[in-house]
């Protein structure tokens, strides 16, 4: 399963294009707008964590670039009291190579903006979690570097979403 797994790693990685692996659109950042900031989420994989991958790792650093950038970061409780409940959901999701692949680990990072959204065609109809931005990138490490190779294109990746929201908040500059 484990080889099944770390080939679709590859798989994408070598197939899919940088550029495809985001949706980073002027509609995409427009949703940006007037949201006031996002919650912080990360979630790490398994088997992540069993190359010292956490999210304790990450959160604090994810969020001072957000500040940084001058990007809100809301608390959970002001999430839940937001209209759109806006998230920024970090994936961290690895895949060891086991037997010939020389301990190669694939990894991937993915950021997404979720937020309550409601249909145009039935205004009845209101979706909790709907995905607005995202953006996903790939790579091939060692266990070893595993925690630093992912935090460094973690970095990589928060700062193409600040970019965006800097964009979206830009009195419309990027639409």
């Amino acid at each position: 399963m484990k080889r099944v797994v770390f080939a679709g790693f590859l798989a994408v990685g070598l197939v899919v294009p940088s550029g495809a692996t985001a949706q980073d659109t002027d509609i995409n950042r427009y949703t940006l707008e007037d949201l006031g900031g996002v919650f912080v989420r990360i979630e790490v994989g398994d088997a992540c964590q069993g190359s010292g991958i956490t999210s304790a790792a990450y959160e604090a650093n994810v969020s001072l670039q957000l500040i940084e950038a001058e990007v809100g970061v809301l608390t959970r409780s002001e999430m839940l009291t937001h209209p759109a409940m806006p998230e920024l959901r970090i994936s961290l999701d690895c895949a060891g190579g086991a037997n010939g692949s020389a301990g190669a680990m694939a990894y991937s990072v993915g950021l997404r903006v979720q937020q309550a959204a409601q249909m145009l065609r039935d205004t009845q109809i209101t979706l909790p979690e709907a995905v607005t931005w995202y953006a996903l990138k790939v790579g091939v490490t060692s266990p070893g570097e595993a925690a630093e190779d992912v935090g460094a294109t973690l970095t990589e990746q928060v700062a193409l979403f600040a970019a965006a929201w800097a964009s979206a908040h830009e009195g419309g500059e990027g639409r």
